[in-house]
Order: C-alpha cells, then sequence, then structure tokens
C-alpha cells in the first residue's frame, strides 16, 4: 500500500477518516495525501456573484487544510494536500485514478448534505467508481 488519499471535507467524520489513514500510512510507510474539493455551489443563475463564492469557500478549505497539515504534523506524518474544485465524487476518483493511489479513505457523512440529498452520497459515488480499495470510515 503505496499510495493512500484521504478525502477531508472538513465534517467529524472526515477528521477520524483522516486519523484511521494517519495510522495506516505510519503501519505501512505509506505516502498519504489528503484531498479537499470546493464543490461547485452556483447552479442557477440567482444574482450571486459566484466566483465570489467559490473563492471566500476555497479559501476556508485551504485554511483547513493548513490544520490538516500542523495536526498530522504533531503526529509525525508529513502529507500532501491538494485542494480541488469540481463534483467531490469525480473529483476523488478522477484524481485516484491519475495518481495511482492504493487506498481511499473517507468519511461516511460529510458537511454537504444538500449535496448528498440531490446528488446520492459522495462516499457511494466513491465506492461505486473508484479505482482502487476504498474505506469507508464511520
Amino acid at each position: 500500500m503505496k499510495k493512500i488519499l484521504v478525502a477531508h471535507d472538513g465534517s467529524d467524520a472526515a477528521d477520524r477518516a483522516l486519523l484511521e489513514a494517519a495510522a495506516i500510512a505510519q503501519k505501512f510507510g505509506s505516502k498519504l495525501t489528503v484531498i479537499s474539493v470546493v464543490p461547485n455551489l452556483c447552479f442557477s443563475e440567482i444574482g450571486t456573484d459566484c466566483d465570489t463564492v467559490t473563492k471566500l469557500y476555497r479559501a476556508e478549505v485551504e485554511g483547513a487544510m493548513e490544520g490538516v497539515k500542523i495536526l498530522l504534523k504533531e503526529k509525525g506524518i508529513e502529507a500532501e494536500t491538494v485542494v480541488l474544485e469540481g463534483s467531490p465524487a469525480d473529483v476523488i476518483v478522477d484524481y485516484a485514478k491519475g495518481m495511482d493511489m492504493s487506498l481511499i479513505v473517507l468519511g461516511s457523512t460529510g458537511k454537504q448534505a444538500t449535496e448528498r440529498t440531490i446528488l446520492g452520497s459522495v462516499s457511494s459515488r466513491v465506492v461505486a467508481n473508484a479505482p482502487c480499495s476504498v474505506l469507508v470510515v464511520r
């Protein structure tokens, strides 16, 4: 198990998945990458400046990823963090394929309850489409 990808959205379940992935990485000497996806929050023209909303959300996510780096460093684990934009499940699966990941670790539930209702669970879509094994952490 050389490369582990952790999907992190700032939720409690994602934090549990991060800690589980960190333990696995330590045990196997795996490279750890933490990905967070900024979803498209503008579904229609509603008079909102979508670019501003996306930039604000991205800044929040990037700040959270700095916190993830610090947490992992305190545990003696170096990890790469990546922030991308798009449909979370699709971006996670595509990144895992492109980077030849051995394992994807993610939480069973996330922050995006509205998206889950509209699009279906991110974790379910990742499990169904992943190019590698997936560990869903409760």
